[in-house]
């Protein structure tokens, strides 16, 4: 019954053939049963019909039955039939003017509403018109049409009108249904897709961490075959043991993410955390003001999202500037916030930041998968990000996760 979208054309043409048929076996049975039909206009209404329909099967066939924008002109088409057929036979009186509603309905799901409100006003312009002009009913021998005739006339034309507004919402329910089920299929393929995004961003920034270890060990071990000694096997010694965190902090990662350490946390262990894993002359740079030193947050990744606002704050500002990090309340919701002095975000990131791959540095030093970790880290906590300028230079980004209960225990 649908196409594209759209009411099918080819349903459109089926139900104008119906409704020809039906008007003409209408006027073929009222007329049996003694009520005069006026047979020059209104077999002419219908015949015009039936013409006007097999030019427009015949083109339709010919443009491959792409409708489009001449739905409106035929149901106004029709309309106007409709008032000269019910003007020929008995106007509003005609049980049969119900049918006016049966083509607004149809209007309602196939066309704008300004079509709709169009046809409305036409379509009471018709009821005006048939009220003070149509030709009364009357019977073969010029009396009036009987009361029970009128009451079996209003039964068909609901029971046929019932029928196929009936028929219309049931094809309506159930597009509606499979709309409803592809799109849970098209948010089922998205989310999954951004899952296996997600693992393959941490993957890759884990790669590119551990890249720098490896490569000081290998250079580490070819000194060694030439020149042995007790400081260059410390520096393998060293590296080795910042590899093994770095694959230990993948794996704590990986259970958070999967709810197999959803414990939460208090505030103050889990930015002193993150201090921890800075180099001292980085962490001295950090101005931390925490006023949230009682609240619980959950744990998953929230120590590797800090490290990623505070390491993208230093290296945006110079040597000598200090980093922000204020922590506080706010409602249910704890907020990280990381100001730093550097240049700020240019309007393209502000447009797109958060997306992958993307980042205003040198691509040997930044991969663009800091902040899209962020982002997909809040959204799974069921929190928000927050990117800004700051009035006075540098720039502001704001971590919003829950606030846990504090009767909460806390994670050891």
């Amino acid at each position: 019954m649908w196409a594209g979208g759209a009411l099918s054309a080819r349903v459109l043409v089926l139900l104008r053939w119906m409704a020809a048929a039906g008007q003409g076996l209408t006027l073929l049975i009222v007329s049996g049963m003694g009520v005069e039909v006026p047979w020059a206009a209104c077999g002419g209404a219908v015949l015009v019909t039936l013409v006007t329909n097999a030019l427009l099967e015949w083109w339709l066939r010919q443009i491959g039955w792409q409708l489009k924008e001449g739905f409106f002109h035929l149901v106004v088409w029709d309309a106007l039939t409709l008032t000269f057929l019910l003007h020929w036979t008995g106007g509003l009186q005609n049980p049969f003017a119900l049918f006016y509603l049966v083509q607004l309905t149809l209007a309602a799901v196939a066309l704008r509403a300004s079509a709709v409100i169009g046809l409305g006003l036409l379509t009471t312009l018709a009821c005006a018109w048939l009220w003070w002009k149509a030709v009364p009913l009357h019977m073969a021998d010029g009396s009036h049409v009987p009361e029970t005739l009128l009451t079996q006339g209003i039964f068909v034309a609901l029971v046929l009108a019932g029928g196929f507004v009936l028929a219309l919402l049931l094809a309506l329910r159930r597009r509606s249904h499979r709309l409803q089920r592809e799109r849970e299929r098209l948010r089922a393929e998205l989310d999954s897709r951004e899952r296996f995004l997600s693992v393959a961003a941490l993957a890759t920034g884990f790669a590119h961490e551990l890249s720098t270890p490896l490569g000081t060990i290998a250079l580490a071990a070819e000194e060694m075959r030439a020149h042995p000694d007790a400081a260059t096997a410390a520096v393998i010694a060293h590296e080795t043991t910042r590899c093994q965190q770095v694959l230990q902090r993948l794996r704590e990662l990986g259970q958070e993410a999967t709810g197999l350490s959803a414990a939460p946390c208090a505030v103050s262990q889990v930015v002193e955390t993150a201090l921890n894993e800075l180099p001292q002359a980085q962490r001295s740079r950090v101005q931390v003001s925490l006023r949230a030193t009682g609240s619980l947050v959950a744990c998953a990744g929230l120590r590797e999202a800090l490290l990623v606002l505070l390491r993208n704050a230093l290296l945006a500002s110079a040597d000598a500037d200090t980093v922000s990090l204020i922590v506080y309340e706010q409602a249910a919701q704890l907020r990280f916030m990381v100001e730093d002095r550097g240049a700020g975000f240019s309007p393209e990131m502000l447009r797109h930041w958060g997306e992958p791959f993307r980042t205003s540095r040198d691509p040997g030093i930044g991969m663009g998968l800091g902040l899209f970790f962020v982002r997909r880290l809040a959204a799974s906590m069921h929190g928000s990000v927050e990117v800004a300028n700051q009035p006075e230079g540098g720039a502001r980004v704001t971590l919003l996760l829950p606030r846990h209960s504090p009767q909460a225990p806390a994670a050891s």
